[in-house]
């Protein structure tokens, strides 16, 4: 018998902030029915004093808690809503995640659908992202029931160990869901190449390295990802190619590993999975994988 699922979803009770709890009211709705439990994390470093009174604090939040879900129309999306107190929200909700042996984490992002924004992801969904102890969900926070997609589950891979444990978590959730797995791997264009050959040299050149590539990529799926899924490679600019292709085939959700960049790696760009989930119209599950770095 397959083991329920167990979503924890980190709850921020800010009004604008609805789109996790959309994608709570969603994951509740597959075979077989999990849990989703609501955490609130209290951050004891933004009092000075906290002492005898954190109890009060916490009962305060729990009633904000119901009083935000019940105006959210929300309340029934939730086995168990939890307020607790940490130094951090990320260490709050790892810490939850952990005891609760969640599934996934479930939180939102700063920046609207859309939205041209500095702040994409906000400090407790990079965080998380940055430490990644358990598969994390990034959602818009403006995200509506109806915006999550019809089509089939979307994977992506950059054909390494990074995306073995994000392509089985990916199918567990298209079986889950009902819904087919679409794995899609993203390319560098070779376009620049053209001016060193001439113009039916560089056709050949381009039609070998895009059957080499196809060669690779079915030889890696058939290895790594359970079942029979289909599978679709494009070339360019990987986080404008997925985007597309989500809102091609209204997948409800991106899935993607990650390589856990070092310190000097995020000093100068950020990563994929981090970008795809500061402004993806969609959720998006970043997976870590079981082999580190």
């Amino acid at each position: 018998m397959e083991v329920p699922p167990r979503w924890l979803v980190g709850l921020d009770l800010l009004p604008q902030n609805t789109g996790v709890l959309r994608v709570a009211a969603w994951l509740r709705s597959g075979s077989p029915v999990g849990e989703v439990i609501g955490v609130h994390v209290v951050e004891t470093g933004v009092f000075r004093f906290v002492g005898e009174r954190i109890s009060t604090i916490l009962d305060a939040a729990r009633a904000t808690m119901d009083e935000a879900l019940l105006d959210a129309g929300a309340t029934g999306s939730f086995h168990l809503l939890e307020a607790v107190a940490a130094t951090s929200a990320e260490r709050g909700l790892e810490d939850a995640a952990l005891r609760h042996q969640a599934t996934a984490l479930v939180v939102g992002r700063w920046s609207r659908r859309g939205e041209r924004s500095l702040v994409k992801l906000g400090r407790v969904a990079r965080r998380l992202l940055r430490s990644l102890a358990a598969p994390v969900i990034v959602t818009p926070p403006d995200l509506l029931r109806s915006d999550i997609g019809d089509g089939p589950m979307l994977v992506a891979t950059d054909l390494t160990e990074a995306s073995v444990e994000a392509c089985r978590f990916a199918a567990t959730l298209a079986s889950r869901y009902g819904r087919r797995l679409l794995v899609a791997h993203v390319a560098a264009p070779i376009e620049h190449a053209s001016i060193y050959v001439l113009d039916h040299d560089w056709e050949v050149l381009r039609e070998q390295e895009r059957r080499l590539v196809e060669e690779r990529v079915a030889a890696w799926v058939a290895e790594h990802v359970p079942g029979e899924p289909e599978v679709t490679i494009s070339y360019g600019a990987i986080v404008d190619e997925l985007i597309a292709l989500t809102e091609q085939v209204r997948a409800p959700m991106i899935v993607t590993g990650t390589r856990r960049l070092g310190l000097s790696e995020r000093l100068f760009g950020s990563s994929t999975a981090s970008t795809l989930a500061g402004i993806a119209p969609c959720p998006i599950a970043v997976v870590p994988s079981k082999h580190g770095s």
